[in-house]
């Protein structure tokens, strides 16, 4: 039987073009998910560790992290390298819920999509929360950061990424600027663009990566 390296050309396509159409999202990371932290470890995806790298200083041993759009759980990972923390999950693949699960490093796991608001998560019990790789797939940013803060205790950080090429284009300066305005976070902290697939051609240097991350006022 032929290995599976990663996803097919079409998932790809829809993978570079950011579709936010959850029943596309939920099928292609299905079909993907056994072959998901292989096909990212070729090509060279770093969000997870960095990420963790801006999250871990807000964080005391302990602490609660929600991890949103947790896929096979990298970023659980990353941050267990870090701290010992609590990380609970949630995403729209049960496939890769799976072996997030497998791997052990979630106190629970939410199957849930994420674009259906709010969360089913109670008000105020996260230190943290993280959402690396995945507001590329959200039609409305907005509405799932304002729920985060929802989630967030005061003063617990916010973390997660968008990608340069949507940047601008789904206006998240203005987003970030607008949630600061209404008292939901303070200091927001942006940072230049990161690599985001460097072993992808597709990707490569055309489309890097930019950290956000705020604390919840």
């Amino acid at each position: 039987m032929q290995r599976n390296h990663g996803p097919k050309t079409s998932t790809l396509t829809s993978l570079r073009q950011g579709t936010t159409d959850s029943h596309a999202v939920e099928s292609y990371y299905d079909d993907w998910a056994d072959s998901y932290d292989e096909t990212l470890s070729e090509w060279q995806y770093r969000a997870p560790d960095d990420a963790s790298g801006l999250l871990a200083p807000h964080l005391s041993d302990g602490a609660r992290v929600l991890d949103v759009g947790c896929g096979t759980g990298l970023l659980a990972r990353a941050l267990r390298k870090r701290g010992d923390y609590t990380v609970d999950g949630i995403d729209i693949s049960a496939a890769s819920l799976r072996l997030a699960e497998r791997h052990g490093d979630y106190a629970q796991l939410i199957h849930h999509d994420l674009q259906n608001l709010p969360l089913p998560v109670p008000d105020n019990v996260y230190d943290a929360a993280a959402s690396v790789g995945v507001l590329t797939y959200i039609e409305d940013a907005e509405a799932l950061l304002r729920d985060l803060c929802r989630c967030v205790r005061p003063g617990g950080a916010i973390t997660f990424t968008q990608r340069t090429d949507l940047w601008e284009g789904r206006n998240f300066p203005e987003l970030i600027a607008r949630l600061d305005r209404d008292g939901l976070w303070a200091n927001p902290h942006i940072t230049p663009p990161q690599k985001y697939l460097p072993g992808n051609e597709e990707f490569s240097d055309e489309v890097n990566v930019i950290h956000t991350l705020c604390i919840v006022s």
